[in-house]
């Protein structure tokens, strides 16, 4: 202590403790929340705001230790498994119907637009599929900030439009814009609320929870496309289009009122502060005080608001999982697309061949949630490296050697689909891993638009690739699939060495 200066404090009186003691280090020192402004309070929580059982704020992040997702969630509560169930119809719905769109797409060929090439029908399952995963960093920030629950009843809302307006379609455009963009659209709003959200509600079984939720488009991939097709035959192709539009809000809203977020939206959260600051206010006992906290919170520079937020890929290792997933979904979807033309150009009957999808499907229903129980227990960006390596090996060893023979054909659609569909299990809960559960809907989104861009880019070269061959030789179409599926799971083996650099440890 300095003998000219004062060992008293000058307000109250009272001995002050030495403060080479007591004062913390510069990377200690607290702001009084009393001066910090609710914009930069918002910006400072991070998002990461968990409610507990009575619906209060439980601010989860220790600023002085690194954060780890898998630590956001302190218990797992019962209703956790009433998300999951809503989370499984909703994917089973909109999954269901957007890798269905082939059976439409043979009745448009068929039946209604006849007159219309291939390639231009085929464009409007492209603007869904892509329109879906695309518009995901959009749709995810909506959701984060709106709302889980209010963005996926507004997706139930736009699909079930656009299946109406598309049921009374008559141009080709019109089907881009109805059942390609705007049924993109309404199913991003819902799609990715559903993926998110079981992360919120566990923790030592995440994985097991998003697996099962994402089971539900392999359940409705195996059950929506049949009754579709049988609906064509029964009541025509325009009443079963609008029966699927009442088939969506009857499933979809009640599910979406079932969901229920364990972290505060960003609507929410800027209200309780705006409340929180202005208690403090009100608590000002003199002018003076009320004055001071005013000035002192006009000092304090707000932050900008952002529409889009892409500041998470500044960390190289949500950067890494975007990059594998853009590679990996350059090979995903090809061997969906083109396996059943290369099993009857081997001898397969039509028949054998559905037969032989309908197997694809229904084991990536059983991977993801095998594969999500699997990464409760090795990990989780283990179990994505395991997906990514087995799907590529069955493509580059099994599909590119089946030849005729329909046993290897099953074997490779057996170890294929169990592998491929566990990848979208895992990619959640790996953003989560990463980034925590704040936010998660708008993260994920971005990881999809990578997968959205991958897709957008590796089925055309893979049919470019065949028709060089005039649809005979399969085996550049193979290895281009293979080949890109290799670099994502060299950038998994660097992503988990990155978190943890034990060859054999749980990351």
């Amino acid at each position: 202590m300095h003998p000219q200066e004062s060992d008293h404090d000058p307000v109250t009186g009272e001995k002050l403790a030495d403060p080479d003691i007591l004062v913390p280090p510069p990377s200690t020192l607290v702001i009084p929340a009393q001066v910090i402004a609710p914009e930069f309070m918002e910006q400072m929580a991070d998002d990461r705001t968990v409610l507990d059982e009575q619906g209060l704020s439980k601010p989860q992040l220790d600023i002085e230790a690194p954060f780890d997702g898998h630590n956001d969630v302190d218990n797992e509560q019962p209703y956790g498994w009433v998300v999951v169930a809503a989370a499984f119809f909703v994917q089973a719905i909109v999954i269901g119907t957007v890798n269905g769109y082939g059976v439409y797409q043979d009745q448009y060929i068929t039946h209604d637009y006849n007159t219309s090439s291939t390639f231009q029908l085929a464009w409007v399952g492209t603007l869904n599929v892509v329109g879906m995963d695309l518009t995901g960093p959009i749709t995810g920030q909506f959701a984060d900030h709106f709302g889980y629950r209010i963005s996926a009843f507004v997706g139930a809302l736009v699909m079930g439009a656009s299946l109406i307006a598309t049921s009374f379609s008559t141009k080709v455009w019109q089907l881009y814009i109805f059942q390609g963009i705007l049924y993109g659209l309404g199913a991003s709003l819902a799609f990715f609320p559903s993926l998110s959200l079981p992360s919120q509600w566990f923790k030592k079984r995440r994985g097991f929870a998003t697996g099962i939720a994402v089971a539900g488009g392999g359940f409705g991939g195996l059950i929506i496309s049949p009754v579709t097709t049988a609906l064509f035959t029964t009541i025509g192709y325009r009443w079963t289009v609008r029966t699927m539009a009442i088939v969506h809000l009857v499933v979809l809203i009640p599910a979406s009122a079932l969901f229920k977020a364990r972290v505060e939206s960003g609507k929410d959260r800027a209200k309780r502060l705006k409340q929180e600051q202005s208690a403090r206010e009100s608590a000002a006992t003199s002018e003076k005080e009320l004055q001071e906290l005013k000035d002192a919170v006009a000092s304090i520079p707000k932050p900008k608001r952002q529409v889009m937020d892409f500041s998470v890929l500044k960390e190289v290792r949500f950067l890494l999982l975007v990059l594998l997933s853009f590679f990996v979904a350059n090979g995903y979807f090809n061997p969906y697309y083109f396996f059943p033309t290369y099993a009857q150009k081997n001898g397969v009957s039509v028949s054998t061949a559905s037969l032989l999808i309908g197997i694809l499907n229904g084991s990536s229903a059983v991977g993801r949630v095998s594969m999500g129980l699997a990464s409760d227990h090795i990990g989780d960006i283990n179990t994505l490296l395991i997906s990514c390596f087995c799907a590529c090996l069955s493509i580059l060893v099994v599909w590119m050697f089946a030849g005729t023979s329909v046993i290897m054909m099953t074997i490779f659609c057996i170890l294929y689909g169990f592998f491929s569909g566990s990848f979208v299990a895992i990619v959640p809960t790996v953003a989560a891993h990463l980034c925590g559960i704040s936010r998660l809907a708008s993260v994920t989104g971005i990881v999809y638009g990578g997968i959205a861009v991958g897709t957008l880019i590796g089925s055309p070269v893979g049919g470019a690739l065949l028709d060089i061959s005039q649809g005979v030789n399969y085996r550049p179409l193979q290895l281009f699939a293979g080949l890109v599926m290799a670099v994502g799971v060299v950038l998994t083996v660097i992503l988990k060495f990155m978190m943890n650099p034990k060859p054999w440890g749980k990351v």
